[in-house]
């Protein structure tokens, strides 16, 4: 059965939507199949990310209310069998889910997936909390910056709330020159102030964001082209997700060509 993760932060801007599609990006390169859930019902972002706005029929509320099956919903990201996606709905009334249905699609894709990546909203309402009670681990997002470690403390103290055990942090936006001179936290004053372990540190990246308004992903392009120092980073929490003892900037600072990179990293799975 595979492993769903949630992937969540109660402040909204710290990059939720770009971990989890980064992330999923990296699972795929490694080779196994990946479901990316927008459980962001309010803001709808990830289709957008993951360059798939034209190609969505059905979204995640047909299939919790019984309009259609999972399979007509879930959609193929990449041409290879490994990244789908499952679309939040343009318009969400706030009606309930039935009883079982949230329960019945986690059941149904964790048969189908490895991972399955649950893209949160930063609001505690009642999908929310019904969506984070099927995943097994939850991944907080964040930025670089003291307001946003707190609410990753706060965000965690919720999810012990509703029964998480594993919760584990992404720094992203990570200013490594900064922290050194003083006038950001350091990574350890971040894992101190948020008391949640570290899986991952995501460098800031002027590349990141123009990528993504083009719809390309993580790991996109010639198998030669070096990696962006960011692909590097989701590439490691990829393999500590997979249960890999990784350094926590293995090769971020001077990035290996593609398929050399997601070469290495498969050889350690």
């Amino acid at each position: 059965m595979g492993k769903v993760l949630f992937v969540t932060a109660f402040k909204g801007g710290v990059g939720k939507t770009t971990v989890s599609a980064g992330i999923a990006a990296a699972l795929s390169a490694l080779g196994k199949r990946v479901c990316v859930i927008d459980a962001d019902f309010g803001m709808r972002c990830m289709d957008l990310v993951l360059g798939m706005e034209d190609r969505v029929l059905y979204d995640c509320s047909d299939v919790l209310f019984g309009r259609c099956a999972s399979e007509d919903a879930i959609v193929r990201v990449t041409e290879q069998d490994g990244l789908w996606f499952l679309p939040a709905p343009i318009r969400y009334s706030g009606e309930p889910f039935p009883h079982g249905s949230v329960e019945k699609l986690f059941l149904q894709l964790r048969a189908q997936f490895d991972f399955v990546l649950v893209d949160s909203s930063a609001e505690l309402s009642d999908y929310y909390r019904r969506f984070a009670r099927q995943t097994d681990e939850a991944v907080v997002v964040s930025l670089h910056q003291s307001t946003a470690v707190r609410a990753a403390e706060k965000t965690a103290a919720n999810l012990a709330s509703l029964g998480h055990t594993r919760v584990r942090l992404v720094v992203n936006g990570y200013r490594a020159r900064n922290a050194k001179l003083g006038t950001l936290p350091t990574v350890l004053e971040m894992i101190r102030r948020s008391s949640v372990p570290l899986i991952g540190v995501v460098p800031l990246s002027e590349a990141l964001p123009a990528r993504q308004e083009a719809g390309k992903l993580a790991f996109d392009g010639k198998p030669h082209r070096r990696l962006y120092p960011f692909e590097a980073a989701f590439l490691n929490i990829a393999l500590r997700i997979c249960g890999a003892n990784v350094p926590l900037l293995q090769d971020v600072e001077k990035p290996y060509r593609k398929k050399k990179a997601i070469g290495r990293a498969s050889a350690m799975l």
